[in-house]
C-alpha cells in the first residue's frame, strides 16, 4: 500500500512528514508527502505520468481529495481518475464558500474549472436552498455523466446553526467500493457540532443514526418495484446505488413484505429456508400500491 500526501504548504507538508515518522506503520506500508505541489500538480507526477505513459491502468486507488475553498481540484483530473475502472474519490465541496464567492467577478473560470461546465452559472439567479440543492445536483450529475461512475453518493455536514458547511462527494464503479463507504458512514454517529447526512436526494436526506430508519427503506421498496418483478440482485443493486442504505439493511423488510403478502417469491427451491433470500437470482413480484399510495 502507497500512501501519497499531496500538500502545497511546505511547513504544512513537513510537519506532516514528522507525524507519520512517530507511526508504527505495517511493514507492507509505504508512504511519500508531495510537498509544494498542487493536487492536480502532485498526483499527475507521482500517479498518472508513471503508470499511464506506459500504457497502464492507475493501481486500485482511493482518492481523498480535501482542498482549502474550491481552486485547485479541476473536474478534468477528477474525471480521468474515474475512468480508470479500480478507481474512486472522495470529494469535500466546500459548499459554504463556494456559495460565499459565487458571484465574485474574479471567479468565473476557477468554479469552470471545479464544476467542470459553465453550466454553474445558473444558480447565480438562485438563492438559499435552491441554490444548494442546484449547486449539489450539478455536481453529483457531473460525476455520473462526465466522470461516468455507476454509484455516486453524497454526504451533507452541517455546523452547529445547522447550516450546510460541505458536501463529501463519494464516486466508484465498485459495488464493493460502495458497499465499503455505506459501511463506514453508518458507524459514524452524530457529533456535538455537526450534523451529518445522506444527502444524494434532496427529498430524502436521512441523519446517520445507530437505529436506521427502516421503514423509509420499505416505503422506498415498495414504490420502486410496485406491480412489477425483480431479482435479489436487482433489489440490492437499487438499495445500494439509489438510497441511503446497505446492502444490510433490505433482506428484513423484504421478509416482512413477503410475510404480508405484499411480495411473492416466484418459483422458489423447494429447499429454501423461510423468508430467506440467499439466492441472488431468486425473483420476488411485488403487489401493486393501493390507492392510497400504500
Amino acid at each position: 500500500l502507497l500512501f501519497l500526501f499531496i500538500e502545497k504548504d511546505i511547513e504544512r507538508a513537513r510537519l506532516l512528514e514528522q507525524e507519520i515518522k512517530q507511526l508504527a506503520l505495517p511493514a507492507n506500508y509505504r508512504w511519500k508527502v508531495a510537498e509544494g505541489e498542487s493536487f492536480e500538480e502532485g498526483f499527475r507526477r507521482h500517479l498518472l505520468d508513471h503508470f499511464v505513459p506506459k500504457g497502464r491502468e492507475l493501481p486500485p486507488t482511493f482518492a481523498f481529495i480535501d482542498p482549502f475553498g474550491w481552486t485547485g481540484v479541476p473536474f478534468a483530473l477528477v474525471a480521468e481518475i474515474l475512468r480508470h475502472g479500480r478507481c474512486e474519490v472522495l470529494i469535500n465541496i466546500m459548499y459554504e464558500e463556494i456559495n460565499r464567492f459565487l458571484a465574485h467577478p474574479e471567479q468565473p473560470n476557477n468554479f469552470d474549472v471545479l464544476f467542470g461546465t459553465t453550466a454553474w452559472r445558473d444558480a447565480l439567479r438562485l438563492e438559499g436552498v435552491a441554490r444548494r440543492e442546484f449547486i449539489h445536483e450539478l455536481y453529483l450529475a457531473q460525476l455520473r455523466r462526465v466522470g461516468g461512475a455507476r454509484y455516486v453518493r453524497s454526504f451533507e455536514m452541517r455546523n452547529k446553526k445547522n447550516a450546510t458547511d460541505y458536501f463529501l462527494f463519494f464516486a466508484t464503479n465498485s459495488r464493493k467500493g460502495i458497499e465499503k463507504m455505506k459501511e463506514a458512514m453508518w458507524k459514524v454517529d452524530e457529533s456535538g457540532e455537526f450534523r451529518f447526512s445522506d444527502a444524494t436526494n434532496p427529498a430524502q436526506v436521512l441523519l446517520f443514526e445507530k437505529q436506521p430508519n427502516l421503514l423509509e427503506l420499505r416505503r422506498q421498496l415498495l414504490v420502486k418495484f410496485a406491480g412489477t418483478t425483480a431479482t435479489v440482485d436487482e433489489i440490492e443493486e437499487f438499495v445500494l446505488a439509489e438510497t441511503s442504505f446497505r446492502e444490510t439493511h433490505y433482506k428484513k423488510r423484504l421478509a416482512e413484505l413477503e410475510r404480508e403478502g405484499r411480495v411473492v417469491a416466484v418459483d422458489p427451491p423447494r429447499n429454501r429456508r423461510g423468508h430467506s433470500y440467499p439466492d441472488p437470482r431468486l425473483v420476488l413480484r411485488f403487489e401493486p400500491l393501493s390507492d392510497d399510495g400504500q
